[in-house]
């Protein structure tokens, strides 16, 4: 019984936890393209995430290589661009970045970052790095990008 009880506390005090209610999640999907800016507009307090831009994408050597060896994989990078007008508090952010479209459900790439936007930054970046298959690049049609934003 006590067992019991104690589970219901922690379950309860999980819940109303500050940082717990405090926390927006939003999860958008766009077109998979490199270098390009794209726009995201996202807003929580005084943290907006304004685009991310894919960049490091594979070049013409990069997708012959991968016609030879169809395991040839190459690292892209995302760079997200957000502002904090908040002074005082850092904020946190989760992001997710997943690429859809592999075989078995499977994504052809997927990782995930945690990182401060920092007080008082505007026009600041955060990247994360994704590794895929070189000739999924090819193929691939969107990306899925997920963002929990927290006060710090």
């Amino acid at each position: 019984m006590n067992r019991l009880r104690f589970a219901a506390l922690a379950a309860v005090l999980l819940l109303s936890s500050p940082s717990r209610a405090e926390t927006s999640k939003f999860e958008r999907s766009y077109p998979f393209a490199g270098d390009k800016d794209i726009k995201v507009g996202i807003k929580v307090g005084d943290v907006t995430i304004d685009s991310f831009r894919i960049r490091h994408w594979p070049d013409s050597d990069d997708f012959s290589k991968s016609e030879k060896d169809p395991k040839d994989t190459h690292t892209m990078v995302v760079e997200f661009r957000y502002s904090n007008q908040d002074r005082d508090k850092d904020y946190k952010c989760k992001y997710v970045v997943t690429i859809p479209g592999g075989k078995d459900g499977k994504p052809f790439g997927e990782n995930d970052r945690t990182a401060t936007l920092d007080k008082g930054k505007t026009d600041d970046t955060n990247m994360l790095f994704v590794k895929m298959y070189t000739n999924d690049y090819k193929v691939a049609k969107t990306v899925k990008v997920s963002f929990e934003i927290w006060k710090k």
